[in-house]
């Protein structure tokens, strides 16, 4: 049994590195290929990078609006480095993330390679500049961002900071709230979050030990830009912050 169990997890881990490494021509294929062409690569890449953690994804609410095609600035809470892999897989969209992320061995390659829009939340100036890339973006493609500023452990949702929702009222594209959390046979779990000291290769060790997580994604009802982006980034916090709270109750 412990021999199967090694056999099992080494298979694991060599399709995880593989598939990692795959990365690498994927995003040089990027260079030459059309819009439509990026976002099929994206989705594949990470829809078989969830299929080898054995992780599954589970829509609700109005999904059919983060299915059709137009553009968005989604606004999701944020558990783990996976958050960005999962709406990849349905969504692909261009990613706002701090600029510490750009020096993450490989994966950072390959998030300035995606477009991702990095950021220092502490100057004036990135944030201006941020937000006039994500307004010219947001013409041509939904904007993600996760404007609690950091992950936590998924069982509560931390005030939103509001710099980037002007972004929405700019180009005038409606938010589209995500509700997202992670669950191991129907109850909440916390095994993929990405908090503290945590380095990305201990997370991806953790990860790699599970096979019966589920990420749901609750999509909630589009927000028309209205208001200021005060307003905007509180009205979205409470109506994210209440559906996670009805359903781990």
């Amino acid at each position: 049994m412990t021999q199967n169990y090694f056999i099992i997890s080494s298979m694991k881990t060599l399709k995880i590195l593989l598939h990692i490494l795959l990365v690498i021509p994927l995003c040089l294929l990027i260079f030459i290929a059309t819009r439509k062409q990026q976002e099929k690569i994206i989705q594949y890449w990470c829809k078989k990078l969830l299929s080898i953690f054995e992780i599954k994804v589970e829509l609700k609410g109005f999904e059919a609006q983060l299915l059709n095609q137009k553009n968005y600035l989604i606004v999701s809470n944020h558990i783990s480095w996976l958050d960005i892999i999962i709406i990849q897989s349905i969504k692909p969209s261009i990613f706002v993330a701090k600029s510490d992320v750009a020096s993450w061995p490989l994966f950072g390659w390959v998030a300035h390679m995606t477009g991702t829009i990095f950021i220092k939340r502490d100057k004036v100036s990135d944030i201006k500049k941020a937000l006039k890339k994500m307004k010219r973006r947001l013409m041509k493609r939904s904007v993600c961002i996760f404007p609690e500023g950091t992950s936590t452990n998924g069982r509560y949702v931390l005030p939103f900071k509001s710099n980037l929702f002007q972004s929405s009222i700019d180009s005038n594209k409606s938010i589209l709230p995500i509700c997202l959390r992670y669950q191991e046979d129907l109850h909440y779990s916390d095994k993929v979050a990405f908090i503290d000291d945590m380095s990305l290769v201990d997370s991806i060790i953790k990860i790699k030990k599970e096979n019966h997580i589920t990420a749901v994604l609750d999509v909630l009802q589009p927000i028309r830009p209205r208001g200021n982006r005060k307003e905007l980034a509180s009205y979205t916090h409470e109506i994210i912050q209440k559906n996670l709270s009805l359903n781990l109750s």
